[in-house]
């Protein structure tokens, strides 16, 4: 064989190994590539499916009800983008103060799997997820899991979290068993405290958040997790929610209170409310709300 045909065999076997390892890729990786990346569950779920899984240790799945619960008010078609939205503002207590409970990444790719399984999901089930990750803590810093149960009930929303950050990596990491998660439930209260902008609190690791929230004035647009209808113009508009062929009537908005002149007393105090509410969701930094804040106390 000349040297030019060893030459033009060995970049054939090259290209053939190549190959071969390309193709052993997505066994091989998936630990890291499910660990550190995502994909979006895809739109529309076929009917009968319970599970989807967003990354190696975070997942959404339909079980059973808890015994002795009411039916829920399901299935419900909600907004990806704006349910997203409101995962972003859920934070928790720790004893450094407050904490977000998602990452800005991780809700958005939670919340198209969490529209999935609500499509999907019937009056007599729940949904419980698990989601990892590193919330910006570094490279070398393992993941830690969200776990939590969710239902729609009396036009309400409803999330209820078992662990904010569960530590569950170090033993994976040892025994290479997949973790056995925990979600939240309504009749045993967790440890978890919960807080979020136009939620209430039924306890403290359980909150609830209106799907038609227009009846309650509010200093900003609400939020509405309910899907806007096609084509709909103007901001979201609320779906009434089938339950067994009926439907739940629409609550009729308030109208808004006037407001005071901008540099009363009672304006100002107004506009401090405002800015409060918009550095406790993140909007601004804590310079900007402190040098706004001088600023309007300075005009009383």
């Amino acid at each position: 064989m000349t040297f030019k045909a060893r030459a033009h065999h060995l970049v054939a076997l090259a290209t053939l190994g190549a190959a071969a390892v390309l193709a052993q890729q997505p066994a091989q990786a998936g630990m890291f590539d499910g660990l550190f990346g995502s994909a979006h569950a895809s739109e529309g779920a076929p009917r009968g499916q319970t599970t989807w899984q967003v990354s190696h240790f975070s997942f959404v799945r339909i079980v059973p009800e808890e015994a002795g619960a009411k039916p829920n008010s399901q299935p419900i078609k909600l907004d990806r983008d704006a349910l997203a939205k409101w995962l972003e503002q859920i934070h928790f207590a720790t004893p450094q103060g407050q904490e977000h409970l998602f990452a800005r990444d991780e809700a958005r790719n939670l919340a198209p799997a969490l529209v999935e399984a609500f499509a999907n999901a019937q009056p007599n089930q729940d949904i419980v997820f698990s989601s990892a990750s590193r919330r910006g803590h570094g490279f070398l810093i393992g993941p830690t899991a969200v776990t939590a149960r969710v239902f729609v009930s009396d036009g309400f929303f409803n999330l209820i979290v078992h662990d904010a950050r569960d530590d569950f990596y170090d033993q994976y990491r040892g025994t290479l068993q997949m973790p056995t998660f925990t979600y939240g439930s309504r009749t045993k209260a967790g440890d978890v405290h919960l807080s979020c902008p136009e939620a209430v609190n039924v306890q403290a690791d359980w909150i609830r958040l209106p799907l038609n929230p227009g009846a309650v004035p509010q200093p900003t647009e609400p939020t509405s997790l309910l899907q806007r209808p096609a084509g709909a113009p103007g901001p979201l508009v609320p779906m009434p929610a089938q339950q067994g062929g009926m439907q739940q009537p629409m609550q009729q908005a308030m109208p808004q209170p006037a407001q005071p002149p901008a540099n009363s007393p009672e304006g100002i105090e107004h506009r401090l409310a405002v800015l409060k509410d918009a550095y406790q969701r993140g909007l601004i930094t804590k310079q900007e709300y402190d040098a706004k804040r001088d600023e309007l106390a300075k005009q009383f």
